[in-house]
């Protein structure tokens, strides 16, 4: 169960390797004085997706490998299974075998031994016997009566020594089939030897790539941390450029533009929601800043509301291509992850003006708008700013 956790964990690093690939090189960067260009940027996430998708391919490798190591490992453990049941079986058989062996053994002594006895008294008594029957006989009918009866008992002895040998023999044989079926345990047994140390070498190569892919995730979470870091750094940026613009700019001191524009007029579905949530890569408790909109690649995303941009550019954290939007009063949005911008820093955009397109840039595992709103360089939450 826990290897199935964590591959389920790196099909989503997968998605995510080339923010990793990124971040080694990048800073953050948006478009201000001094800032990285767009087609900087654009040109930065085209090497970035290209590394991506090398990392991705062996990724992939890794984890077709994992799946094959366990194919073989469920044959091998199933050959292993029905050698011990095999040998479950043969071993019971010799068992009752054995048992009855000594049964028969015991009672072939015992046959045997009273067999000897009656023997030895006979030769002990020899003629003598024949003689004594004659002389006591009454008349030569007694005589032929008893001759007779003495017949009858030679002829029992005999038929009972051989029924005797006759048993010893198949006791002999009993005992040669159990042999055989001694080595043939011995030789399941060799068998199911191989089949384990074939199973212990393919359980030695399954635990390297979980291992493997185990590092993956700890180096991503250490990056997450990283990233969170440059999402900080690009928000306390972005409050810095809009207070330097609001002493630029004739903008309100207070907000006065009434509730926010949804910024997508294709969707509304929101699939990831303000607050903390559980990471869907590292698995633990993470704050979202914003909220993310699905919505499909290269669909447009709108302007919640009148305003300046102050930032235009690509973010080598989380937020890939994104753009801030000065609205006065100490409120701005945010919108991250965009597959390109159409907007750029100073210029005045009206509320539902497509100022960016819909994208995965950046920390994202598929296309959506992250969606941020900011009062005074504090994220909250968007939702209450909407009718």
């Amino acid at each position: 169960m826990q290897k199935n956790k964590i591959l389920i964990r790196v099909v989503a690093i997968v998605a995510l390797l080339f923010f990793l690939v990124t971040c080694v090189y990048l800073s953050v960067s948006p478009l201000g004085a001094g800032a990285t260009s767009v087609s900087d940027a654009q040109r930065r996430q085209k090497e970035a997706t290209q590394k991506k998708e090398e990392a991705q391919s062996q990724q992939s490798e890794e984890i077709a490998k994992r799946e094959e190591l366990d194919k073989q490992l469920n044959s091998v453990q199933a050959q292993i299974d029905e050698f011990q049941a095999q040998i479950d079986q043969k071993t019971h058989a010799i068992e009752i075998s054995e048992q009855k062996i000594r049964e028969l053994t015991r009672e072939l002594q015992k046959q045997n031994s009273d067999y000897n006895e009656r023997a030895k008294t006979l030769i002990k008594k020899g003629d003598v016997s024949y003689t004594e029957i004659i002389l006591r006989s009454k008349d030569f009918d007694d005589m032929t009566r008893r001759i007779s009866i003495i017949k009858k008992v030679a002829e029992y002895d005999s038929n009972k020594l051989k029924e005797i040998e006759e048993s010893m023999s198949g006791v002999e044989e009993m005992k040669q089939e159990l042999l055989v079926q001694k080595e043939e345990v011995l030789a399941l047994k060799a068998q199911q030897d191989e089949k384990k140390a074939e199973l212990d070498v393919l359980r030695e190569e399954s635990q390297a790539i979980i291992d493997k892919l185990q590092k993956d995730i700890e180096a991503f979470e250490r990056e997450y941390e990283l990233a969170k870091q440059a999402e900080a750094a690009a928000r306390a940026e972005a409050e810095r450029l809009r207070q330097q613009s609001d002493k630029t700019i004739q903008l309100p001191a207070n907000y006065t533009g009434g509730p926010f524009l949804w910024p997508s007029n294709t969707t509304r579905l929101v699939t990831s929601p303000y607050g903390y949530r559980i990471h869907p890569v590292t698995g633990r408790s993470r704050f979202h800043a914003g909220i993310d909109i699905g919505a499909a690649y290269g669909t447009s995303i709108l302007a919640a509301n009148d305003g300046v941009v102050i930032v235009a550019g690509y973010n080598a954290g989380g937020y890939g291509n994104y753009v801030v939007i000065n609205h006065g009063g100490g409120y701005s949005t945010l919108y991250a992850h965009c597959s390109s911008l159409l907007v750029s820093v100073g210029q005045n955009v009206s509320r539902g003006q497509v100022i960016a397109k819909c994208g995965s840039t950046g920390m994202s595992t598929g296309p959506h708008i992250h969606f941020e709103v900011q009062v005074n360089g504090a994220t909250t939450n968007p939702m209450q700013y909407f009718n």
